[in-house]
């Protein structure tokens, strides 16, 4: 694996059920939960009709009950096992992705089941752009698409979907893709403080680099007094 440097900035989408089932992500869950509803309605349904079928006294109006009670608790279990196993896998798969920027480029990583990686210079990103639509600026959320051509199309963009404090991340995005800092607005999330430390961490290396290259070039250098 190429050695890129220190990680600069990085990004990891974050889970939130009511969210998802509003996302393209989120498909196989709202099956998966359209599944269980529809099961419970159709056994609330048939339990209502228990006593008429029963007080047929009629024999294979029974068996037809039974047989369909059956399979209905099974199907109920079944797609309420499924529901539960698509937000476990959307969930394992949100902590095996990630966006690491670096000094000259950015590297996409997914190591959920199948591994991807994908690197994109900044030098041939072409635009970077933000989605929100109301419901994502009242949860907090959005889309941050990274343009690596002149024409929009998506065939051409790497997104970021399910991004928690969208407009922080893209700020800094932003900021990391033509200056190569991140700005010192700090992210509100529960990365805040890792965040900050290691913002602090940049700023105190600058000042000492500046500080050292100050003294070089001063005619107060000690190592000059030293020297008279």
């Amino acid at each position: 694996m190429e050695e890129k440097g220190e990680i600069l900035y990085e990004i990891k989408p974050k889970f939130d059920f009511l969210y998802e089932l509003m996302m393209p992500t989120g498909k196989k869950m709202k099956s998966a939960l359209i599944s269980v509803i529809i099961s419970i309605i159709l056994k609330v349904i048939l339990t209502l009709a228990k006593d008429q079928i029963l007080a047929m006294n009629n024999g294979f109006f029974t068996n037809v009950y039974n047989v369909t009670n059956i399979i209905l608790i099974i199907a109920i279990a079944f797609s309420i096992l499924l529901f539960i196993a698509r937000i476990v896998m959307q969930v394992l798969e949100y902590n095996g992705m990630s966006y690491k920027f670096y000094n000259n480029c950015m590297i996409f990583e997914n190591n959920f089941l199948n591994q991807t990686r994908k690197t994109i210079e900044y030098a041939d990103i072409k635009e970077v752009e933000i989605r929100r639509t109301i419901m994502d600026r009242i949860m907090n959320y959005g889309v941050i698409i990274i343009y690596t051509s002149a024409e929009k199309s998506y065939g051409s963009a790497t997104i970021l979907y399910s991004i928690k404090n969208t407009q922080e991340h893209y700020n800094n995005i932003e900021s990391l893709i033509h200056s190569g800092k991140i700005i010192s607005s700090p992210i509100k999330s529960e990365n805040h403080d890792a965040f900050k430390e290691q913002l602090n961490l940049q700023n105190a290396m600058a000042k000492t680099e500046e500080y050292n290259e100050s003294n070089a070039l001063s005619d107060v250098n000690p190592l000059n007094k030293r020297e008279d």
